[in-house]
C-alpha cells in the first residue's frame, strides 16, 4: 500500500462515513424532537457530521475559492470543528447533569478568535499536510488543544456511565460514542501532532481515514438505539402473530374479555400485543372456573409422566384441561371459583413471565404430548 492508496481508502471512507451520518441524524429527528437530551444529542452530531462534510474534498474547493477563505487552509472547517466539539462536550456535561454552557461556549469563542488571529497573522499557521509548517505551529497545536480538551473529557464519562446503563442498547451506544471520542482525541492528539513533530508522509496520509473511522463509531452510536428498537418490534410482532390462533379460539369462547377497539386507527404493534395479552389472560382466568383442581391436578400428572422440560410444564398442563374447560363452558356448566393462582412462566419481570408463557402455550397446543393427553381423557 502506498500512501496514495491509503489516502484514497480514507476519502472513500470518510465520504461515507458522512452521507450516513447524516442518514442516521434523519432517522434519529422525530424522536429527538420529542425529548431535550435527544435534541443535544442530534445537534452535537450534527455538528460533527457538518465539520466532517466540510472537510470533504469538493466542500473544501468551494469553501478556498471565496475570498475570505481562500488560501487559509481550511479555516472554516478547523472553526466549525472546535464549534462541533464544543456542542458535543455541552450534551455530555447535560447529560450527567453538569452542564455548563458559558465555560464551554466562550472557550470555543476565544479558541475561534485565536485561530482566525494566527492564521492571518502568522505565515506558521498553513496547512498541517503541508511541509511548510513547523513544528510548533502555535496555530495547530491550539487546535489540537481545543480538540482534545473538548472530547477527552466525553470519552472518560460515556464509558464510565456505560457500565451503569440500564439496558443493553444504552450500554452500547454509549460504548460506541466512547470509542468515537477516543479516535477523536487520537487523531489530534498522535496523528496530527505527530505529523507535525515528523512530517511522515503516513501520517498525512492517514488524516482522511481517521476521520471516517471517527465518523462510522458516530453512525454506530446513533444508530443502536433505532437498532434495538427495531429488534424490539420484530419480536414483539412475531409473538403478536405467534398468540394470533391461541387468542382467536379463546375470544370465540368467551367473547366478552375483548377490549374495546383504541381510538387510533392504526394502534402500534406494542399496543397491539399488550391487549391480546390482556385478553388471553382474562380468558383463561375465566375458563380456569369450568374445571376443578382435580382435572388440573390429573394433567399435570399425565405431563409429568412424559418427562418434559420443566420450564414447559404449566404450559403443558394448560394446554391439556383447556380443552375441556372449553366444551364444559359450551354445555353450560356451573363456574367454580378456582383457589389456584394463574400460571406464568415465573420471569422476575412479570410482562415477560406473562408473554413467554402464553407463547409456550400457544406452541403447546400443537404438541404430539398435549394431544396424547387430550385423547387419553376423551377416551
Amino acid at each position: 500500500m502506498t500512501t496514495k492508496s491509503l489516502h484514497d481508502l480514507g476519502s472513500t471512507v470518510v465520504l461515507a462515513g458522512a452521507i450516513a451520518l447524516w442518514a442516521a441524524l434523519l432517522l434519529r429527528t422525530p424522536g429527538a424532537l420529542r425529548s431535550r437530551p435527544q435534541r443535544r444529542l442530534l445537534i452535537a452530531v450534527a455538528g460533527l457530521a457538518a465539520s466532517i462534510t466540510v472537510y470533504l474534498d469538493p466542500i473544501t474547493q468551494v469553501l478556498n475559492r471565496t475570498y475570505v477563505l481562500g488560501q487559509s487552509c481550511g479555516i472554516a472547517m478547523n472553526i466549525w470543528g472546535v464549534i462541533s466539539s464544543a456542542f458535543i462536550l455541552d450534551f455530555v456535561l447535560a447529560a450527567i447533569s453538569r452542564r455548563r454552557p458559558l465555560p464551554v461556549y466562550g472557550t470555543a469563542a476565544l479558541v475561534c478568535v485565536g485561530l482566525v488571529a494566527l492564521n492571518t497573522g502568522s505565515p506558521a499557521a498553513g496547512c498541517v499536510t503541508s511541509i511548510a509548517v513547523p513544528w510548533y505551529s502555535p496555530f495547530w497545536w491550539l487546535l489540537c488543544t481545543a480538540h482534545v480538551v473538548a472530547v477527552l473529557p466525553c470519552a472518560i464519562l460515556c464509558a464510565r456511565y456505560a457500565r451503569q446503563a440500564s439496558t443493553v442498547s444504552l450500554r452500547v451506544g454509549l460504548r460506541l460514542l466512547a470509542a468515537g471520542f477516543t479516535s477523536s482525541t487520537i487523531f489530534w492528539s498522535v496523528v496530527v501532532l505527530g505529523y507535525l513533530l515528523t512530517h511522515s508522509p503516513w501520517l498525512g496520509a492517514a488524516f482522511p481515514l481517521c476521520i471516517g473511522i471517527t465518523a462510522w463509531l458516530m453512525v454506530a452510536a446513533m444508530m443502536a438505539s433505532v437498532l434495538a428498537q427495531g429488534a424490539r418490534q420484530a419480536k414483539a410482532l412475531r409473538a403478536l402473530r405467534g398468540l394470533g390462533p391461541l387468542w382467536t379460539s379463546l375470544v370465540g369462547v368467551v367473547p366478552h374479555v375483548r377490549l374495546a377497539t383504541p381510538g387510533t386507527r392504526f394502534a402500534s404493534v406494542d399496543l397491539r400485543l399488550y391487549r391480546r395479552v390482556i385478553e388471553i389472560r382474562d380468558a383463561l382466568l375465566i375458563l380456569r372456573d369450568y374445571v376443578d383442581d382435580e382435572t388440573v391436578a390429573r394433567a399435570r400428572a399425565q405431563v409429568l409422566a412424559a418427562e418434559p422440560d420443566p420450564a414447559w410444564v404449566e404450559a403443558y398442563t394448560t394446554a391439556c384441561w383447556l380443552p375441556i374447560a372449553e366444551a364444559a363452558k359450551a354445555r353450560g356448566v356451573e363456574p367454580v371459583a378456582a383457589t389456584a393462582a394463574p400460571p406464568s412462566d415465573g420471569a422476575e419481570d412479570q410482562w415477560s413471565g406473562e408473554l413467554a408463557f402464553l407463547e409456550k402455550l400457544a406452541a403447546a397446543r400443537q404438541s404430539p404430548l398435549v394431544a396424547a393427553v387430550t385423547a387419553g381423557a376423551d377416551a
